[in-house]
């Protein structure tokens, strides 16, 4: 491999040396001397270091030399990054907060961790005024899911990644689409798919698309849209390959509908919770925690309750996480979880545009500040950066298949 040496000594001839007058003389070790180069590290090592940087410096280092680009840029690097980063946590993995409002056209980011690490000071939000007609659906692995209109009719499916500024080509016509759907990862086959219900001269029909080198588009089993409840945007659970939404029952209330990606079938399975007194649920809504299912709901607007899915799909898995006091601030919000920090730090959104950072410990709260103050509405992802490429095996990176924005 290219040590990053030569690069730097490319650099140091083509700059003119500065001679300082009677500066003072630094003697060198007895074990080193000027002829000699500087060490070499051997490839595995330099991958091993290369894991440990966050991915934004990783899109900078590329520059340094053709190995290191060819190294940084490969689909495995970037698996085996992924997985690093997300074990290590939010210091390297840098979860940031991408948010969408469809009546304001507002789309941009902000820094999860200047928000908890620094409250009191108002948090940048980053402002992608090329996305701004993008709505977005989900994330996954760093990739963000996002719909746009063609000449107001027609709607179509792309993914980007907002970290190396990779972004998809329209990948397919959805027609008249509903707000119903849903995008996930296949771990198993290694594929990224979207789901979502087409509304084709009054014929309603589910339909999932897979991004591969042989692209697929086609009907599944239906989703009873008529009966989904709170957020219509599929939660994905990361490892699980299921995307789940709460749908209504006549006869046992609340449902968790579930999509399995792999197979592409749907089951249910229970929720917590069921108040024999008869009180009021209000804003029921599932969320991620921890790469747990998760559900919070309003309970006759005092508390909120938040509970977390330890074993994907076994009710009895269920375990509460928190009950929140309503604030009068708060009383007439919706409360949508998007992550814990640490061991004890939850932070939700409060729509349309208060962030919420609630002690998990001793119940306290603080309210941080983004500038400038978007509305941020219900579209809210948390998405860690990441290497990963939107472009699957057979889409080349050529003007014509392929739009870069910058991060």
């Amino acid at each position: 491999m290219e040590q990053p040496h030569d690069y730097y000594e490319r650099e140091r001839k083509m700059k003119p040396s500065r001679v300082t007058i009677n500066a003072p003389k630094r003697s060198l070790s007895s074990t080193v001397t000027q002829s000699q180069p500087l060490l070499f590290f051997p490839d595995e090592l330099i991958r091993e270091i290369l894991l440990r940087l966050p991915a934004r410096s990783l899109v900078r280092l590329q520059r340094v030399c053709s190995s290191w680009k060819t190294l940084i840029s490969s689909s495995q690097f970037a698996k085996d990054h992924l997985q690093h980063s997300t074990a290590a946590g939010p210091s390297l993995s840098g979860p940031r907060v991408a948010y969408h409002h469809s009546c304001s056209y507002g789309f941009g980011d902000f820094s999860l961790r200047s928000l908890v690490e620094n409250p009191s000071k108002p948090t940048e939000v980053v402002l992608f005024e090329e996305r701004r007609n993008h709505r977005v659906i989900g994330s996954c692995n760093g990739l963000l899911c996002l719909l746009f209109h063609v000449d107001g009719i027609n709607i179509f499916v792309r993914l980007w990644n907002p970290c190396t500024g990779l972004l998809t080509p329209p990948s397919v016509g959805c027609g008249d689409f509903l707000s119903v759907c849903g995008f996930g990862y296949d771990h198993v086959n290694d594929n990224y798919k979207f789901v979502g219900i087409v509304n084709h001269m009054g014929e309603y029909n589910t339909r999932i698309y897979t991004f591969c080198r042989n692209p697929s588009n086609r009907a599944i089993q239906e989703i009873p849209f008529n009966s989904i409840m709170g957020d219509d945007k599929g939660v994905f659970v990361p490892g699980t390959a299921t995307l789940s939404w709460i749908r209504s029952h006549a006869i046992l209330g609340c449902l968790v509908f579930s999509l399995d990606l792999v197979k592409e079938t749907f089951s249910e399975f229970s929720l917590p919770f069921s108040d024999p007194h008869g009180k009021i649920f209000f804003f029921p809504r599932l969320c991620v925690l921890r790469n747990c299912l998760s559900y919070c709901f309003n309970h006759e607007k005092t508390h909120w309750f938040v509970w977390i899915m330890m074993e994907y799909g076994v009710p009895e898995s269920w375990t509460k996480l928190a009950i929140i006091p309503c604030l009068p601030r708060l009383s007439d919000y919706h409360l949508r979880p998007l992550y814990i920090w640490g061991n004890n730090i939850l932070v939700a959104v409060a729509t349309p545009s208060r962030i919420v950072l609630y002690n998990l410990d001793n119940g306290s709260f603080e309210f941080p500040l983004l500038k400038p103050t978007p509305s941020i509405g219900l579209s809210v992802f948390i998405y860690h950066e990441s290497l990963v490429s939107p472009l699957y095996p057979g889409l080349t990176n050529s003007s014509s298949q392929i739009q870069l924005i910058k991060p």
